[in-house]
């Protein structure tokens, strides 16, 4: 019988092209080497089963799927799909600086939309790829468990130190720190291994098996030319600063040989480049706005005031070069190594990566400092003060822009295109967290624009609306009441008012609620850059961003 030795392997690598037609003359020979087949018995009519064509033919039947699946497989043999079908690669949301309004819902797309699945993993550097293997079936069921195993220790940390961070809330701002410098200490080693399994994870759900390696196919980071764009310098135009922006994230995830902390600094640049595209050409934030700072741990930015101290200001704008310099000295030699091998361009970038540690755990020091500054500064987001209304009718609020916003949804995915009209619900707000608070009637769609019928559209449109103005004629019975107990004017308008106002504030407190986990994870002195990634990933998973849809590899 022949065999595959690692000699053969050895030989048969610079001559890749040569390797199908070596395995199939290799299984060819097998099985004219194997011993005759039995034959088949009748068949209830009396006729025998029709012999295979051929030996090939009956090779292919000894690997049909069906017959080796039962219910300890872990998944299916050519489970792939046909090398017809392109390969996609999907990307996570990009999270929104601390306290901004953010979208709830995504926009309506004819491709393909992201498994809900990948929801729980959206701060994850094993999300295209997951994303990947679940969109073409094929997570095996032992990997499936390890992600699950992961993902349930990783929650658990995160409570650990959500509990810590509740407990010292009203502590001294030193005797807190102290506190969490040592309880840092105790998270430690746990949350490396899991660092670790993330790592292993990402590894395993890579799709380049041993033919897949043998044949050189399988570096992702290569499609759409993402390596040599990434350190491409040509950022003039919003659309080259688009294209830049997704080569870098395309390398952040992708590429090997990159430490965690680079894959974060070259995200960090592909949402800053993003941004600056979105933003028109020329414009600055104006002295209330502040600027904009992308700070650790990445991808997370702050909004901060234009008028800081001068030393905070100069350390801050220090950071952001050195920042800036770490990751243009990551581009050169993305950019340098774009023509060499697999392994020659791993093996350089494992080198920087080791030449920049040190200056990127340097780097964290100086985001500490920042921290203890802006303690002592004046900001004024943040959450805003308890409202005067009584808990349970505050309940009810809240429960009512729940239910608005899912009557949002359920409309918006019976649209088969964005409608030419403000929104489908245009008082209830344009899908974003900052939604007005408003009754919402109906809107005309046209026939064209929507999946179902024009008739089914609309019952279901009168019904929807008709169950929140209900709901929002008892709030408002509710809130005249409210203002009759504490002399406030309860005409029309005014409950129509009162009822606005206290639904925005109640947003805001909810917007901020949200937000607890990143505000911590930011801004909160004496957590270790380790303790502020675990917090910020449970904070990206808390915001519930719309899942971005699948994307054709180029």
């Amino acid at each position: 019988m022949t065999t595959l030795t690692s000699r053969t392997i050895s030989i048969l690598r610079p001559h890749r092209a040569l390797v199908p037609v070596f395995l199939t003359a290799v299984l060819l020979n097998v099985l004219a080497a194997a011993p005759p087949a039995a034959t088949s018995p009748p068949a209830a009519g009396g006729n025998k089963q029709s012999e295979p064509k051929d030996k090939a033919q009956a090779l292919i039947d000894n690997f049909d799927r069906v017959r080796f699946t039962n219910e300890f497989t872990s998944h299916y043999y050519y489970s792939h799909p046909p090398s017809s079908e392109p390969p996609v690669f999907l990307f996570p949301p990009v999270p929104p600086p601390l306290g901004a309004d953010y979208p709830l819902l995504g926009p309506l797309v004819t491709r393909t939309p992201a498994p809900p699945e990948l929801a729980a993993y959206v701060d994850e550097w094993f999300y295209p790829l997951l994303g990947a293997r679940l969109i073409a079936d094929d997570l095996p069921k032992a990997l499936r468990a390890q992600i699950q195993a992961y993902r349930t220790a990783k929650v658990a940390l995160q409570n650990e130190l959500r509990s810590q961070i509740a407990a010292l809330k009203d502590a001294d701002p030193a005797e807190r720190e102290r506190q969490l410098d040592a309880f840092a200490l105790v998270q430690a080693p746990r949350i490396a291994a899991l660092e670790t399994t993330a790592e292993k994870i990402r590894s395993d759900l890579r799709p380049a098996g041993w033919f897949e390696s043998l044949a050189g196919d399988g570096d992702a980071a290569e499609k759409g030319g993402w390596r040599l764009r990434a350190g491409h310098e040509a950022t003039a135009t919003p659309e080259d600063r688009r294209l830049e922006s997704e080569a870098m994230r395309g390398v952040a995830f992708y590429q090997e040989g990159l430490s965690a902390a680079q894959r974060r600094l070259l995200l960090a640049a592909a949402v800053e480049l993003e941004t600056a595209a979105e933003s028109p050409p020329g414009t600055n934030p104006t002295p209330a706005e502040g600027w904009l700072l992308h700070f650790s741990p990445e991808p997370a930015s702050i909004r901060l005031l234009a008028n800081l101290p001068a030393p905070l200001a100069k350390k801050i704008s220090e950071y952001v070069a050195t920042k800036k310099g770490l990751t243009t000295e990551l581009g050169d030699t993305l950019r340098r190594n774009n023509d060499a091998g697999g392994s020659a361009r791993t093996e350089a970038l494992k080198r920087l990566a080791a030449d920049q540690a040190p200056r990127i755990a340097a780097l964290e020091g100086v985001a500490e400092e920042i921290r203890r500054e802006l303690m002592d500064v004046p900001n004024p987001s943040g959450p805003p003060a308890p409202l005067p209304l009584p808990p349970a009718l505050m309940a009810r609020i809240s429960v009512y822009r729940g239910h608005k916003l899912a009557v949002l949804k359920t409309l918006h995915s019976l649209l088969a295109e964005p409608a030419r009209t403000a929104g489908v619900i245009p008082d209830a707000g344009d899908g974003k967290t900052g939604a007005a608070a408003g009754n919402p009637p109906p809107v005309v769609v046209q026939p064209a624009n929507l999946r179902v019928s024009a008739e089914e559209f609309n019952r279901r449109q009168n019904a929807l609306v008709g169950e929140l103005n209900a709901e929002r004629a008892a709030i408002r019975e509710a809130l005249s009441d409210y203002g009759r107990a504490t002399n406030r004017p309860t005409d029309r308008k005014s409950i129509d008012d009162l009822l606005k106002d206290f639904e925005n504030a109640r947003l805001q407190q909810e917007i901020w609620d949200r937000y607890r986990d990143y505000q911590a994870a930011v801004l909160l002195p004496g957590l270790s850059p380790e303790q502020r990634r675990l917090l910020f990933s449970a904070a990206v998973e808390q915001l519930a961003l719309p899942l971005p849809a699948v994307v054709p590899m180029p």
